[in-house]
């Protein structure tokens, strides 16, 4: 019999324990023995195997400890465990539930001529009393879908593009889609795979506005969710597109040119090779932006109107970014970064000369393929001159050298990577060389990512020796 509570269980030796043992091999239903065994094993420390045995003692471990088995104890835990994650998750749907109300509410107040509906599960009915408007560009371009960018985190971004929402006239079937990206330290980065977040919907038919959370773990949404993502991947591609057109028309008109009725009229041989070269995308877009342009043109004086109409296209809320392509050099992180305002579009890892490498504003001033006559060369496949000096942003065939301070002054850069820069910038872009600014992860697409243009022939320039400060 085992021994009573409160007296000291004789010590059973390992010859014991492995008699006890080979006795179970034979008796494996003497719930008894299980208990004995399991109870040696407990005074020996190793409460794992005497788990296992007073599991397999059952109610005579119950009767004599007078208590739950180890593994109903277990699975106790784990239902607690779970009941909590359940409450714990409702009362924060709830809580997401009634602040996104609350929120819709009193955007409400702010707008005359609303009204709400109860939310009907994750979803919120919004009435606004205006008339129908015609669809967008983008909407047409992207399937009745208007995109709204804000950045993870961003909460008083998220608020204002509710707002933008509510307050924009509606035309039935439209819809409007707000879409987010990661931040970095202070950038937004450039994805084209934004993440869904909300999709505000008005039925073709009229009637309030449908505000569905697609962020929501607990939203039944998954068809909606999955359109929103693909639609905004196509966006994302299409934005940046515009982007670069935007970029290289501003950079082109601020040079006292005239707009081109075609974005080819700026991919011509060296040295008028504004921009690197041509696709049907890029012509595309440049020439959805070029009517955008020409729309904003106002009265005055040829210099007031070209400044008039690009102001008017940068501010075009049917696309994310607001500013032209910049190129940010950090020294102290070794990374160059292709920027529109606060958002960062690449990352590239690249070397420099240490206090040899100027601080300072530059701009493109000249762009070069095959400097020297050689893709292989020091410079590499691409060069572009930075405001008429010896620096240049250029390629190298010294790869171990990116990411330390071994040239003369210049920014060396990957044969990839320059070539992608090469056709994303157009001749006029501005360089801002400082220290500590961006981020240090790189962003740089797959190879099948990459921005890729079909080159312009002859933009090598063989009448002239490069002696940039490699």
């Amino acid at each position: 019999m085992p021994p009573r509570s409160g007296q000291p269980a004789p010590q059973w030796s390992k010859k014991d324990q492995a008699y006890m043992k080979e006795y179970l091999e034979s008796h494996p239903d003497n719930r008894m023995a299980w208990y004995l065994l399991g109870k040696q094993y407990e005074r020996s420390g190793e409460q794992g195997k005497a788990n296992y045995c007073f599991n397999q003692a059952g109610d005579i471990y119950k009767a004599f400890e007078n208590e739950p088995l180890p593994q109903e104890t277990v699975e106790e835990q784990v239902k607690e465990q779970m009941e909590r994650e359940r409450r714990r998750r409702t009362k924060a749907r709830r809580l997401r539930a009634g602040l996104l109300a609350i929120l819709f509410l009193l955007l409400l107040v702010l707008l005359p001529g609303g009204e709400a509906a109860a939310p009907d599960g994750t979803r919120l009915r919004v009435q606004r009393d205006k008339a129908p408007s015609l669809a967008t560009p983008q909407e047409e371009a992207s399937g009745g879908t208007f995109y709204r960018l804000v950045a993870a985190g961003d909460d008083e971004g998220y608020a204002r593009a509710l707002k933008r929402i509510l307050e924009k006239e509606r035309k039935p079937g439209g819809k409007d889609a707000v879409v987010r990206m990661e931040a970095d330290e202070a950038w937004l980065i450039w994805s084209r795979k934004p993440e869904p977040v909300l999709l505000a919907s008005t039925p073709t038919e009229g009637g309030p506005i449908e505000m569905l959370p697609l962020a929501e773990p607990d939203c039944r949404c998954e068809e909606e969710r999955l359109a929103v993502s693909q639609g905004a991947a196509g966006w994302a591609v299409a934005s940046e597109q515009r982007l670069i057109a935007k970029s290289a028309l501003t950079a082109y008109v601020k040079q006292g040119k005239g707009a081109p009725d075609r974005w080819a009229a700026m991919a011509k041989a060296y040295p008028a090779n504004s921009v690197s070269g041509t696709s049907a995308a890029i012509e595309q877009a440049y020439a959805e932006v070029l009517q955008v342009y020409r729309n904003g043109m106002g009265r005055g004086s040829k210099r007031k109107r070209n400044e008039k109409a690009l102001s008017r296209m940068w501010a075009d809320e049917a696309d994310p970014f607001r500013e032209p392509i910049r190129i940010v050099v950090d020294k102290k992180r070794h990374r160059l970064g292709v920027v529109s305002g606060g958002i960062l579009l690449r990352n590239y890892e690249i070397g420099l000369g240490g206090s040899r490498t100027p601080k300072g504003k530059f701009v493109i001033s000249e762009k070069v393929v095959n400097p020297n006559g050689s893709s292989t060369g020091a410079f590499g496949s691409r060069g572009m001159t930075l405001s008429d000096t010896l620096y240049a942003i250029h390629g190298t065939n010294e790869p171990d050298s990116i990411g330390r301070d071994e040239s003369l002054g210049c920014i060396r850069m990957l044969p990839d990577d320059v070539e992608e820069l090469f056709d994303m910038v157009p001749i006029g872009t501005e360089v801002s060389i400082e220290s500590d600014v961006l981020p240090g992860e790189l962003r740089i697409p797959e190879p099948e990512g990459r921005y890729r243009l079909d080159l312009t022939p002859k933009q090598d320039n063989p009448g002239k020796v490069y002696r940039w400060l490699d």
